[in-house]
């Protein structure tokens, strides 16, 4: 359907006025263009694929029906976010997002997840108070974004909606939220953490993108803390060595190369890097969750070697995978990297911010081609594979509708997305950049393979990176400080204060006072009234 609106240049928009008062109007709008239905398209592949591997991978569990149904609720909020125009209906995908995630990151109910679930659903709140902010300063009598004009608190607004979009896609210092929902599932993982939820915020800055272009500063504050989201996260997985929280990190390096698109105005090759990211990255999920799964649920690589010997389909799955996402010619990611990094080089982008944005890049080989060549060819001599198999249909079918998107998805997308944009003519040292940096990685990454298992003496370093530079500390430890002294403050002057004078015990204080000088005033009268008549006795 996609290919006809695109072809034909067509959108459709569904409206229902639900309510309206004066001049403003409360309406629920369905869009239906080329954007929303290849997205939802998109998700739709995803989340059949991830349901059927759930079919294997959570068989034996007690509460796999509601995990399927939750499931469902996920990808219904998502269409809902996709398809609807007007953000004050917006809202019932975007809070739906955010409540279905909280329960799916809670799914095993222990204590590592539901701390990660409160880390989740607070960080993500705070997006939802800027974008409910964004909601009640627009005065223009509809809340659609399809035809949103200037207004007096426009920048305010549209600042509202880039901080909400920030902390959905866990850009820095909203990033914590994203390793620690790792406690979940993996299904949860490949579905939520890789392709849909993660990339929310970047879907709602592509869609306000027009709006942006008369703000100066928005490209400028988005282009930094995107570039530092990719260097943190890729510093961070090089010294990771929990299997999930390096797909994770590779994820939120990714979401920090969407926005660093998008801040240098370039909001289809944004899109087109998402599309192309959720294929591979999905499936890299996938393929994680069936080596965890196998085994027994062991996530250090340290532990995980030799999957080419005893899970021979998913290694050779995986290592498509990550060739993808260092972007090695041909494949998915090397489409949309590599036309972004051309048109960066073309652009008027500070020298320094493209420096480290092909730092990012190189950091993506390092730590890819580091979990591969750990996980695959390591020293398998001390593994045993009695237990182990890699011929589950439903696992099987998942990876393959998957694998081609990651190996065809990138040429396709081109085709559609190439047409937005004027073709770059560089040299030929600078097209062949990135192809220079996948092969000095590839040496980096033998040599580091080589010394892994050296001594490291650089624990302060490891331990700082691990911690994500002490971000899961600094987002939580002050909100919690800070929500502390605010609850203490309020229990003094508002229940302990104002509501036990104006509430039951300071009326009845208030009363008995009243009753009391009313009681002494009724004395004082009678008293002299009694003399009054006493002395009227005596002078007749």
């Amino acid at each position: 359907m996609f290919l006809y609106l695109m072809i034909n240049n067509l959108s459709f928009i569904i409206s229902w006025e639900i309510f309206s008062f004066m001049s403003c109007f409360v309406e629920l709008d369905i869009l239906f263009d080329w954007v929303s239905c290849s997205f939802s398209s998109l998700v739709c592949l995803i989340s059949s694929s991830v349901c059927l591997f759930s079919v294997s991978y959570m068989k034996g569990d007690n509460n796999s029906k509601r995990f399927i149904i939750i499931l469902m609720l996920f990808v219904l909020s998502m269409n809902f976010l996709i398809f609807i125009p007007s953000i004050i209906s917006l809202i019932l995908g975007w809070d739906g997002l955010g409540l279905v995630s909280f329960c799916l990151v809670i799914y095993y109910q222990n204590n590592k997840s539901l701390s990660a679930g409160m880390l989740t659903v607070l960080l993500n709140r705070v997006g939802d108070c800027f974008i409910l902010g964004g909601i009640s300063i627009m005065m223009i009598g509809h809340w659609n974004y399809l035809c949103i004009w200037w207004f007096n608190f426009f920048e305010i607004c549209m600042f509202f909606l880039v901080i909400a979009g920030m902390t959905k896609s866990a850009q820095i210092p909203f990033s914590s939220w994203l390793p620690a929902a790792m406690a979940a599932p993996t299904p949860v993982s490949a579905l939520v953490h890789s392709s849909t939820l993660v990339t929310a915020g970047v879907y709602l800055l592509i869609r306000f993108y027009n709006n942006f272009l008369s703000m100066n500063f928005f490209f400028s504050f988005l282009l930094f803390f995107s570039i530092m989201t990719t260097l943190m996260s890729g510093i961070c997985a090089i010294f990771e060595n929990d299997m999930k929280k390096i797909i994770a990190l590779s994820t939120l390096s990714q979401l920090g190369v969407m926005m660093m698109s998008l801040s240098m105005g370039l909001p289809m090759l944004s899109l087109f890097h998402l599309y192309t990211h959720a294929m591979f990255k999905a499936l890299l999920f996938l393929c994680g969750g069936n080596i965890i799964h196998n085994y027994n649920g062991m996530q250090d690589i340290r532990d995980i070697k030799g999957v080419m010997k005893s899970l021979p389909f998913t290694g050779v799955v995986m290592n498509v995978c990550n060739m993808a996402l260092c972007g090695f010619p041909f494949l998915a990611g090397f489409y949309s990297k590599d036309m972004i990094i051309e048109v960066m080089m073309s652009s008027e982008v500070n020298f320094f911010m493209m420096i480290m944005c092909l730092l990012g890049v190189c950091l993506t080989m390092l730590y890819s081609m580091r979990m591969s060549l750990i996980v695959m060819w390591g020293d398998s001599s001390s593994m045993n594979y009695e237990n182990m198999s890699d011929d589950d249909n439903m696992i099987i079918i998942s990876m393959l509708f998957l694998c081609g998107g990651a190996l065809f998805s990138g040429y396709m997308y081109q085709n559609l997305v190439i047409c937005f944009y004027n073709i770059v003519f560089l040299p030929s040292i600078y097209k062949m950049i990135v192809n220079f940096l996948l092969v000095i990685c590839v040496i980096m990454s033998l040599s580091s393979w080589l010394f892994e298992n050296k001594k490291q003496n650089n624990y302060l370093g490891v331990w700082m990176n691990s911690k994500m530079w002490f971000l899961s500390s600094l987002s939580s430890y002050p909100f919690i400080m800070i929500m502390k002294m605010s609850t203490n403050s309020n229990l003094k002057l508002v229940d302990m204060g104002w509501f036990e004078t104006m509430g039951g015990q300071g009326m009845n204080m208030i009363i008995t006072k009243v009753f009391t000088l009313m009681e002494w005033w009724m004395l004082i009268f009678f008293n002299i009234n009694l003399m009054i008549f006493i002395m009227m006795i005596f002078l007749l």
